[in-house]
C-alpha cells in the first residue's frame, strides 16, 4: 500500500511561500548571475508553481479571496490552470523566461499591492481592460511593461551601461552618475530606495571592468527587483506608471515617444483589448 500526503490547501500554499519566497528571494538576490541564481529560481518556483514549464507558470493560487490580515488564500482560485502569456523579450533574449519568472515572484510575494484595482489610474493606457483583468493576467501585464521598458533602456542586454551627462556624482562609486544593467540603474539607488531593495555592492564591484557580467549591479535578478521596488514605491506616490516630473526611467516620461512604443507592446499581450 501506498501512503501519500495530502495536497496543502491554497491557503497553506500562500502562508508558506509567502514565508519561503521571501527567504529564497533574499538569498537570490545575494547571488550572482549563473548557476546559483538558476538554482535559486528554479526552487523557488518548484515550491510555489510547480516547476511550470516557460510561459506556462501557473499562479492560479492569486485569484482566491486572501485574508485581509495574513494575505493567505482562503478560498479555491476559480480559474486553476491560467497560462502566463509569453513577455516581449522571450523569444530574442537569452535567459529571459527566467527574468520572466523572476519578475512573477516579486511582484506576487514582495509587491501583491501592484496588483490591486487602483494602483495605476493609467494602466487603462498601458492595457485598456486592467480593470477586468484577473490578478494572474494582471501580473502578466506588469511583466511586460518591465520587459518593455527594459527594451528601451538597455536592449534587453544585462550588461548595457551609460555615462550619464546631467546628474553628477554617484555618491557611493564617487563617479559620474552610470545607468547600468537591464533597467539601467545606479548605485545611488542603494541609497535612494535602500540597500534591502537595491542590493547593489561597490565595493565588491570596484574591482571589475565597466561592464563585466560579475558585477551586483549587473545581475539580471537583482537589477529586476531593484526596478521593480523603484516602480512599486513610484505607485505608491504617483499612483501614475507615466507621468513629468519626478520620473525614474525616462522611457515613461508623460509626453515622450516612447511611451507610446511602450504602450503597443503592452497592448501585444490579446487580453488587454480582447476578453479570453
Amino acid at each position: 500500500m501506498v501512503v501519500g500526503f495530502a495536497q496543502p490547501s491554497y491557503g497553506l500554499r500562500l502562508a508558506k511561500l509567502t514565508s519561503w519566497g521571501k527567504i529564497m528571494l533574499r538569498c537570490l538576490s545575494r547571488v550572482s548571475a549563473g548557476v546559483g541564481s538558476v538554482l535559486f529560481l528554479f526552487l523557488l518556483l518548484n515550491f510555489s508553481f510547480g516547476c511550470a514549464p516557460q510561459s506556462s507558470i501557473n499562479t492560479s493560487f492569486l485569484d482566491g479571496n486572501a485574508d485581509n490580515q495574513t494575505g493567505a488564500v482562503t478560498t479555491p482560485p476559480t480559474q486553476p490552470n491560467l497560462t502566463m502569456k509569453p513577455l516581449a523579450w522571450e523569444p530574442s533574449a537569452r535567459s529571459s523566461n527566467l527574468w520572466s519568472a523572476y519578475i512573477y515572484s516579486v511582484i506576487s510575494i514582495e509587491e501583491p499591492q501592484m496588483l490591486s484595482d487602483n494602483s495605476a489610474l493609467d494602466a487603462n493606457l498601458f492595457c485598456p481592460r486592467y480593470a477586468q483583468l484577473s490578478k494572474t493576467e494582471r501580473l502578466n501585464f506588469w511583466g511586460q511593461l518591465f520587459a518593455a521598458v527594459a527594451k528601451y533602456e538597455s536592449g534587453w542586454s544585462p550588461t548595457s551601461r551609460y555615462v550619464e551627462t546631467t546628474m553628477g556624482t554617484d555618491p557611493i562609486t564617487g563617479r559620474q552618475v552610470a545607468s547600468e544593467g537591464l533597467l539601467q540603474l545606479s548605485y545611488q539607488d542603494s541609497v535612494n530606495y535602500g540597500q534591502a531593495a537595491c542590493d547593489f555592492d561597490w565595493n565588491k564591484d570596484r574591482i571589475y571592468s565597466d561592464t563585466d557580467a560579475r558585477k551586483t549591479i549587473l545581475d539580471p535578478y537583482k537589477n529586476l527587483r531593484c526596478g521593480i521596488k523603484i516602480m512599486a514605491k513610484l505607485l505608491k506616490k504617483k499612483q501614475m506608471i507615466s507621468f513629468e516630473t519626478g520620473v525614474y526611467w525616462s522611457t515613461l516620461r508623460k509626453g515622450r515617444p516612447r511611451v507610446n512604443d511602450i504602450i503597443k507592446i503592452t497592448k501585444s499581450l490579446s487580453f488587454c483589448t480582447t476578453a479570453q
